[in-house]
């Protein structure tokens, strides 16, 4: 270990949250550019007229780079190479003493998007507001609070640390969005699945459905999905979420919906921010309508009711973690031989990393101590599969990965280094947190 060359890694492997911009972008041109594949990644695809439409009126500017540190998740021209996950915040409306809107919301929808190219395929994991979670120097509390502590940057954060999953991305929508758009596509049928009325005379909205097949616009819809006052509350309201999803994904496909475009252009223009820029939203609906054949996968964080929370099933997150965000099982974790090379100068780390490791699924793991200090924790994965070296990266916090060709020994090696002092840590509860 005396002579051990220090790993190298591009920097895509374990991506930084990306930068938040502090304001919607408004020239009309970049507006263009991103609201239309906006949609399709909502609802997963768009009809291949509706996407021409759009790109016949894209006008990129000649001075606009996809940023470095997501630059080669595509390869030109707008082809997707590697997986890209992006939150979906959906935000309320907070009201004061007077009724007054006042600049404080909450998360009011979350939702987890993967676009993976290796399976070719899109998948949602919803996020149920009342989930219990750490938030990042708040403590304990539900996952929606987190967008009214620190806005996007503190939600992602939060999310992260929630389901053990690096977030490049996010797309925040205003509380009109939804209404707006559903408007603009003339309205979808949804089979309402019992009566539904409620009043929030402060909040100014009413719900008053009916049961079976509705034709409902987007004030009815908005109403649908928020409605939450039965015995299922949250768990409740995001299974009527999915279903508006296939009826819009139906809706989109029929090709009527092209001549909707301008509409479905400006509905989405206003009130939507997102730090993706407009080569990746172009790239990203160019994905969607070649997977448009393919049904979305959609899940719910696992978990139960508790008082006043959702409580988060730390093995099944686990589960469901593995296979939709690195496309692992847990068998395949099982089944793979791990060894720590403990460089950190603190035996206690090197356990501390091996508990983690068995937490999330490894069993078998060994550590050893190496015969020198190395400053840089580095995981050097020989498996042949993209999301192993990413998914033990993420749960020890922040390291480098690098791949190399099996050589019949471990399968994968963590070289942890010095820095593992400091930035690992249980911040990852749901993937197993270190004794």
């Amino acid at each position: 270990m005396g002579n051990h060359a220090p790993y190298t890694v591009p920097p895509q492997e374990v991506p930084p949250v990306p930068a938040i911009p502090t304001r919607p972008r408004r020239r009309w041109w970049r507006a263009l550019a991103w609201a239309l594949p906006t949609v399709v990644l909502l609802v997963g695809a768009l009809g291949l007229g509706t996407y021409l439409y759009v790109l016949s009126h894209i006008s990129l500017s000649s001075g606009e780079t996809v940023p470095r540190k997501r630059a080669d998740v595509y390869a030109w021209p707008l082809r997707m190479v590697d997986r890209l996950n992006v939150l979906i915040i959906g935000v309320d409306v907070t009201l004061d003493s007077k009724r007054r809107v006042v600049n404080v919301a909450r998360a009011d929808t979350l939702a987890l998007v993967t676009f993976d190219p290796e399976r070719e395929r899109i998948a949602v994991m919803s996020i149920p507001r009342d989930t219990r979670a750490q938030i990042p120097g708040h403590g304990e509390t539900k996952v929606n609070a987190s967008y009214a502590y620190g806005g996007p940057a503190l939600t992602i954060k939060t999310v992260e640390q929630l389901a053990g999953v690096k977030i490049d991305a996010y797309v925040k929508l205003g509380p009109e969005s939804f209404a707006k758009f559903i408007d603009a596509i003339g309205g979808i049928d949804v089979d309402v699945e019992k009566d539904m009325k409620y009043t929030d005379s402060w909040a100014g909205f009413t719900i008053n459905l009916k049961k079976g097949l509705q034709h409902l616009n987007g004030q009815q819809a908005t109403g649908y999905i928020r409605f939450r006052h039965d015995e299922m509350g949250d768990i409740g309201r995001v299974e009527r979420q999915r279903k508006v999803l296939v009826a819009l994904l139906k809706k989109l496909k029929d090709p009527s919906t092209v001549m909707a475009s301008p509409q479905l252009l400006q509905a989405f223009a206003q009130h939507t921010q997102t730090n993706l820029t407009s080569y990746e939203l172009m790239a990203l609906g160019i994905f969607a309508l070649r997977t448009r054949d393919h049904p979305m996968e959609m899940q719910t964080l696992p978990g139960t009711f508790a008082p006043s929370y959702w409580e988060p099933d730390g093995p099944k997150v686990r589960a469901l973690v593995a296979d939709v965000f690195y496309g692992v099982t847990l068998k395949d974790l099982a089944g793979l031989p791990v060894e720590i090379i403990n460089g950190s100068g603190n035996a206690a780390v090197g356990q501390r990393v091996a508990a983690r490791l068995t937490a999330m699924g490894f069993r078998s793991v060994r550590v050893r101590t190496a015969q020198t200090t190395v400053q840089v924790t580095t995981i050097v994965d020989r498996t042949g599969r993209k999301g192993l070296g990413r998914m033990v990266a993420v749960a020890l916090g922040r390291a480098i990965v690098t791949r190399e060709p099996s050589t019949g020994g471990p399968s994968i090696t963590v070289l942890v280094a010095r820095d593992a002092a400091r930035t690992f840590s249980g911040s990852f509860p749901l993937l197993g947190t270190p004794e």
